[in-house]
């Protein structure tokens, strides 16, 4: 039971670990603000920029920083703009 429970936190501490990771490096690319949040099998990122809008190009950056630091493929990726 202990060994599951570790194992779980373990899980967990590499979600925030990676969610971090995200979120520093969209914002390194000039974004205002990044948040995301990760799970077993997708990942979501909300992004703030100076427009309110996302281009395809935004997405595309914003994407490739995603797949890098999580695995993931793009089916799991969802790229979205804050409002």
């Amino acid at each position: 039971m202990a060994n599951e429970a570790s194992q779980g936190i373990q899980v967990l501490a590499s979600y925030t670990l990676a969610e971090a990771q995200i979120e520093n490096l969209v914002t390194a690319k000039g974004y205002t603000d990044c948040v995301a949040f990760m799970g077993d099998e997708s990942v979501s990122v909300v992004v703030s920029t100076d427009s309110g809008e996302l281009t395809a190009e935004d997405v595309a950056k914003i994407k490739d920083i995603t797949m890098t630091e999580t695995g993931f493929s793009a089916s799991g990726i969802k790229i979205m703009a804050a409002n």
